[in-house]
């Protein structure tokens, strides 16, 4: 069983939708009914949002959004867009409410949040988000023909990848899926094969991605038919909306709090037919862009799909690669071969590099086209520093300018978050320090034999710029204590001054290629001064005056940075007097390497009124 937080129903009356083409920008809105959906972000009150959003042709919108900080999961609504592109979403598992308009072109919302939480009431007046551009993939390619035994009748179909609708579904595929699922009548090898198969056919008519997969799910969630969590439903799908047919039914899933797994009681789609559950099921993983994201689409064949879906979340056991494996083990008991390759699902062609490291233009960079550059099994967050290297020794060998810039934007997202917290490094008498105290006195903080990971935001934030330019860590230990050695045995200035953090650089062979001093600006400004850096693929890092982090990104909605000390609520409240207390408490731990200062976006109303005490660039030397 797993658990999505994303109701998925039966079949839509609605107008069968226009099949939507590849392209790597939002869709625009029409005045006529269509069906699209789209991912945006943006930040407020030191809140980031991620809404994203389906549209039915009939108008109605459901919706899904994430607030950083805050549920992991995040909360789903649902709502109505009017002729005019306004909109409202209303929570249906809280009482939060978007009210807004879109912009004609899709790209922008400007939208206004409110939500009831248990510490009280929180609003934004006024929220900008900005669409995320993706590349959707092709609506029909080759099937993937992962697997293929003599009993198996090969059906020449395409892997649908866009949202399917029950009226699209011929009537003998229709009938197909609902007289192949049913319970054996005993439970012999050849019988749960028959049924087995029957279903990979019926799925290859359907034309959707990996249908031995699918089968094996099909047998896992229902016990080859004999079992259904919901009104005809084999696959466990659940359904969180109260208007809906469901079924409360026990189930057991993994608590992280506890750490075991335990027995609760969810609710479970109902559908009128099997046909509704196997669409349903088809759907399910075109719709969530989760399974995009771990490669689902693109796994080149049966093993790394399965893998894919377990990383992906689609079962809750709370042990990784169990699910895999225990779909895998019944697609090998029925046959099939589960490492036999096969043409990618979904998703953009792989990229064909030649001899020279020439790309193919494409319309734009998707997250996952450097996994597909360097040819990793699937979407990864974060790259080793063997992967960095190979991505960058790739991307500088294009000649597509605009690409390279875009993939290089993208690796600077995959470099390794180090936190300053956890440092091991001891204190010498030059670390101890002076400042003068509110009641006008000068106070000594000593730091002589004791940690300084407090007092290491300069090395630790060059440790994550060197590692962006594939500078690997020479020692066994933390690499910013590894920098600290070099700083001391080399007789360099303090780290805390330009002749310390950039002398250690030049030891580790990384050049300075830009300095600039009590820089602020707008977006406008940081895209044309400073993003040429990042898509040159750079290492950035600025000071705060009195702290430094590594910059990761500039974007329409702010500037995205890895911070080494902690989560920042807000630049406006940074005090270098007190730059403890201007963290509000959000600080790393002193004894895990994850931090909470990964990914702070700071919007641009804050960005453009901050000064940057400096902010520099490097390179390999």
């Amino acid at each position: 069983m797993f658990d999505t937080r994303e109701p998925k129903t039966g079949p839509s009356k609605a107008p069968k939708p226009k099949t939507p083409t590849p392209s790597t920008a939002p869709r625009p809105l029409k005045a006529n009914q269509q069906r699209w959906e789209r991912t945006f972000r943006g930040a407020a009150k030191g809140v980031t949002f991620q809404l994203r959003i389906i549209r039915r042709p009939d108008g109605h919108l459901s919706a899904r959004y994430q607030a950083t900080p805050g549920k992991g999961s995040g909360w789903h609504l649902e709502g109505q867009l009017r002729d005019d592109n306004t909109f409202t979403l209303k929570g249906t598992e809280n009482k939060a409410e978007f009210q807004g308009k879109i912009s004609p072109d899709g790209k922008t919302v400007i939208s206004s949040f409110r939500n009831q939480t248990s510490a009280g009431a929180f609003q934004v007046p006024s929220l900008t988000l900005s669409a995320i551009p993706v590349s959707l993939p092709p609506t029909r390619i080759p099937a993937t023909g992962a697997t293929q035994t003599p009993s198996v009748e090969h059906a020449e179909t395409a892997a649908h990848t866009a949202h399917i609708e029950r009226s699209e579904v011929s009537q003998n595929v229709i009938n197909a899926l609902n007289s192949s699922n049913y319970t054996p009548k005993t439970m012999s090898k050849k019988d749960r094969h028959d049924v087995f198969f029957n279903i990979v056919k019926s799925f290859r008519g359907l034309g959707v991605p990996h249908p031995e997969l699918i089968a094996a799910q099909w047998a896992t969630e229902s016990s080859w038919g004999k079992s259904h969590s919901g009104k005809n439903n084999v696959f466990g799908i659940k359904e969180f909306d109260p208007n809906k047919p469901r079924t409360f039914a026990p189930t057991k899933e993994w608590d992280p709090k506890l750490q075991k797994l335990v027995n609760k009681t969810e609710p479970f789609a109902d559908y009128k037919d099997y046909a509704d559950a196997f669409i349903a099921r088809a759907n399910f993983t075109i719709d969530n862009p989760r399974y995009a994201k771990a490669g689902y689409f693109e796994a080149k064949n049966l093993k790394e799909a399965a893998y894919a879906i377990d990383r992906a979340g689609y079962a809750n056991t709370g042990n990784p690669g169990s699910y895999a494996e225990s779909l895998i083990s019944i697609m090998v008991g029925c046959g099939v071969d589960v490492e036999r390759a096969g043409p990618a699902a979904a998703g953009a062609p792989r990229p064909q590099i030649s001899a020279e490291g020439n790309l193919a233009a494409q319309p734009s960079a998707s997250p996952d086209q450097l996994d597909r550059l360097i040819n990793l099994k699937s979407y990864k967050k974060i790259y080793t520093i063997k992967e960095i290297n190979l991505a960058r020794s790739l991307i500088s060998k294009l000649q597509d300018d605009k690409l390279k810039g875009d993939l290089f934007e993208i690796l600077q997202t995959k470099t390794p978050y180090r936190n300053q917290r956890n440092n091991q490094s001891i204190g010498l008498q030059s670390d101890n320090w002076t400042y003068k105290g509110r009641d006008g006195k000068t106070h000594w903080v000593v730091y002589a034999g004791k940690p300084i990971g407090d007092i290491m935001c300069n090395l630790t934030s060059l440790t994550m710029v060197l590692e962006t330019l594939g500078i690997e860590n020479p020692s066994s230990g933390q690499y910013e204590d590894f920098l600290e050695n070099v700083r001391r045995k080399n007789s360099l200035p303090p780290r805390t001054t330009e002749g310390g953090w950039a002398g250690v650089a030049r030891q580790l062979r990384a050049r300075k290629t830009m300095h600039k001093e009590k820089f602020r600006g707008d977006y406008a400004e940081w895209k044309e001064e400073i993003l040429p850096y990042l898509r040159n693929g750079n290492g950035v890092m600025m000071s705060l005056n009195g702290h430094i982090v590594r910059l990761q990104s500039i974007a329409n909605n702010g500037i995205t940075v890895d911070d080494p000390y902690g989560r920042l609520p807000s630049l406006l409240n940074y005090s270098p007097n007190d730059v403890t207390g201007s963290y509000s408490g959000n600080l790393n731990s002193k004894t895990k390497e994850a931090g909470v200062g990964e990914d702070t976006v700071f919007p641009w109303n804050q960005v453009s009124k901050f000064t940057f005490h400096w902010i520099a660039a490097f390179e390999r030397s």
